[in-house]
């Protein structure tokens, strides 16, 4: 499964960007969380995916946040996980989506 690196910031609004460099265009999924969790960071992002006819259109996903790392998994096959640069606690579930574009 294809994999490429980049990073995810949220904010304490539950908004978040993950952004990622793969064939020397950067990939970004935007959205938020369906509940509220607190802002972080993590600047070892890795998404893994099988195709990238994946990473287009909005996308929902499912996944956990804290203590000490970050996974989305998105209802249509790629996951997004990573350390977070500062452990979070309680870690949380999460829920949500976002949208793909590309640049």
């Amino acid at each position: 499964m294809p994999s490429a690196e980049g990073f995810i910031k949220s904010t304490a609004g539950g908004r978040f960007a993950a952004t990622f460099m793969i064939d020397d265009l950067m990939y970004n999924f935007s959205g938020s969380f369906t509940s509220s969790v607190p802002a972080f960071t993590c600047n070892t992002a890795t998404i893994s995916y099988s195709s990238l006819k994946n990473l287009n259109s909005t996308r929902s996903f499912e996944g956990r946040v804290g203590p000490s790392k970050v996974q989305l998994n998105l209802a249509n096959g790629p996951v997004i996980d990573g350390v977070l640069d500062m452990p979070l606690s309680p870690g949380s579930t999460v829920s949500g989506s976002g949208v793909w574009t590309q640049n």
